[in-house]
């Protein structure tokens, strides 16, 4: 039975916990035990173009309740969509998938701006205080009288207990985007038939609406400039009518018609002949590149983002030492640079754009070069789990790998992740052929030493296997001999290897009277014979075959969950060699 069924079947508390895979008596205490007072931490940000917003963040318990009713609440809106068989109006929050071209596509500011390419008109308007519009009342009775939930009075009063804060949903709730956007399907469909109307193509994204067309005139029911020679544009009676009656207000600061003659954005992005990024983000995404790659520092725009600064406008900047807002803009920039580009993955590496190359250069800056953290790249992120609970687990390498604080623990170490973008473009997929990377005769030592500023201070450890994988004349220890003159192999028991600058090789060590080890070697015989499902672990296969499971889904399911449980005492060894290499470093000057 699907998830929107059960929904819909369920009568009370117990119920809807049992959906939320909670218990009765957790998801109760949450709610009714926990003082209001003490669910949330209430901080502001500063807003875009000025002012602040306030950000109501929940404690841990409630916001992974939040989460569990948000996945629940996506996976209804899924269903809708697939029964509905209508193209979505709303881009933002979504899960679904659109096709265009035979290429896939999440739905984006990238879709929502590409409705809006080559018009002749361009309208964006901004919906005022979006969140704080849906009140307790608003989202109870949108669970109890929406044609797709129609719920029970009881449970829809508990999902808005779960969503709701001071009579609002809050903004830090991992719920509220999924059900604000459900509640102004309303307004969409309102607006579309208003659109379809008067010949308009509409769409949203949050609380940004956009219309646009190819008409020779624009119609006055929907905008219109606010006296005939002024260049500011207001919503027409007819249009602001229809958002008045769906619940919401506009943001009268915030409406802008762009014409076909001049720089057209939609969410952002240049719509006038295909969408894109805007030519003076990308410059000056390259200019604090470099500044910050020679001197370690880089400058922002202190007021005006940057998407809204004019052409010529004196922007003031802000020196920023945090890698984390230029690692955001770029990741940006890759997201629509790499959208936009039809070419297969195989070419987009093989002849990478500046963008793309730019986003590399700045990774590798920071995971080599401006570390806070010594790095532990492994062949893959199952090691990564490993690893992670292990040292949780051995308190005889606290606190110089990781302790506990405040029942938290804060690791001493960083592993590079290999579920972000990071390991796409760094073309490091996991596996000892991908880790030749660090290995190529002076690749490693002319990237670290392309950056004027280079502090590395701390070294960059790379964890293998000491199985065959590693051997051979096309092994990663051939490559090794070959490039740096360092004589490695199976039989080599030394703790580290030092290769050039902050870079260090790590093997497993072997176990007992074998030479040959992988880090699962480290784990209980009986542990790797648990089976899930009745299929046996196969650990020459990441995702395991027929009647076989794989190395991740014994990371995932067996030893994440049981980690409190297991016996991680023979990973000694190996946690020795690393913390050994951290002692030998010695940072430059």
């Amino acid at each position: 039975m699907s998830v929107l069924a059960n929904l819909k079947g369920a009568t009370s508390l117990a119920d809807l916990a049992s959906i939320l895979g909670y218990k009765p008596s957790a998801l109760a205490y949450i709610l009714y035990k926990i003082p209001d007072s003490a669910k949330y931490q209430k901080f502001t940000i500063p807003k875009s173009g000025g002012g602040e917003r306030e950000i109501c963040a929940p404690v841990e318990r409630l916001k992974t309740l939040q989460r569990h009713l948000a996945n629940a609440l996506y996976a209804c809106r899924d269903e809708i969509d697939r029964e509905s068989g209508l193209r979505p109006l709303s881009h933002a929050f979504r899960r679904t998938v659109i096709v265009t071209n035979d290429r896939r596509h999440k739905l984006s500011i990238i879709t929502n701006a590409r409705r809006h390419k080559r018009q002749r008109y361009v309208l964006n308007l901004d919906l005022q205080d979006f969140f704080p519009t849906f009140n307790f009342g608003r989202v109870r009775g949108f669970f109890i009288h929406n044609n797709d939930f129609k719920l029970n009075d009881k449970v829809a009063t508990i999902i808005a207990q779960i969503a709701c804060f001071e009579n609002a949903l809050p903004q830090g709730s991992p719920c509220s985007p999924i059900v604000a956007d459900l509640i102004a399907h309303l307004l969409d469909v309102r607006l579309a038939q208003l659109a379809k109307k008067h010949q308009l193509t509409y769409s949203r994204y949050a609380d940004d609406l956009t219309f646009s067309t190819s008409r020779r005139d624009f119609p006055p029911s929907i905008a219109a400039p606010v006296t005939p020679e002024s260049p500011e544009w207001a919503p027409g009676r007819e249009l602001a009518k229809v958002i008045d009656k769906s619940g919401f207000v506009i943001n009268p600061t915030k409406t802008r018609m762009q014409f076909r003659m001049s720089r057209q954005l939609v969410t952002g992005l240049t719509v006038n002949a295909k969408v894109n990024i805007r030519p003076e983000y990308y410059r000056r995404a390259r200019a604090m590149c470099h500044s910050l790659f020679e001197t370690g520092q880089y400058y922002r725009p202190l007021s005006v983002p940057e998407t809204e600064a004019e052409d010529g406008e004196d922007v003031k900047l802000e020196p920023v030492t945090s890698l984390n807002p230029l690692q955001g803009i770029l990741s940006h920039i890759h997201h629509v640079k790499d959208a936009i580009d039809d070419r297969p993955e195989p070419e987009k590496r093989m002849d990478a754009t500046a963008a793309r190359k730019l986003y590399a250069r700045f990774l590798k800056y920071r995971y080599f070069v401006r570390l806070d953290r010594p790095l532990i790249v492994c062949e893959g992120k199952t090691d990564n789990i490993y690893l992670k609970h292990a040292i949780r687990q051995l308190t005889d390498f606290h606190p110089k790998l990781g302790e506990w604080e405040d029942n938290s623990f804060k690791s001493a170490i960083r592993f590079f992740n290999y579920t972000g973008q990071a390991h796409k473009l760094l073309e490091l997929g996991g596996g000892a052929s991908d880790l030749k990377y660090f290995f190529i005769k002076n690749r490693y030592a002319e990237d670290v030493r392309g950056f004027k500023h280079r502090p590395l201070a701390h070294p960059v450890v790379i964890l293998i296997d000491n199985d065959d994988g590693a051997d051979g004349k096309k092994g990663l220890l051939s490559t090794i001999k070959t490039n740096f003159n360092i004589n490695i192999d199976l039989k080599s028991n030394d703790s580290f290897f030092h290769i050039t600058d902050n870079l260090y090789l790590v093997k497993t060590p072997g176990k007992g009277k074998k030479v040959k080890s992988c880090i699962e070697d480290f784990f209980d015989p009986k542990l790797l014979k648990t089976k899930l499902n009745g299929k046996k672990l196969n650990l020459k296969k990441d995702h395991g075959a027929d009647g076989e499971y794989g190395k991740y889904l014994f990371a995932e399911k067996v030893v994440r969950p049981n980690a409190d449980k297991i016996d991680f005492s023979d990973f000694k060894p190996l946690l020795e060699r690393i913390t050994a290499v951290i002692d030998h470093y010695k940072p430059p000057d």
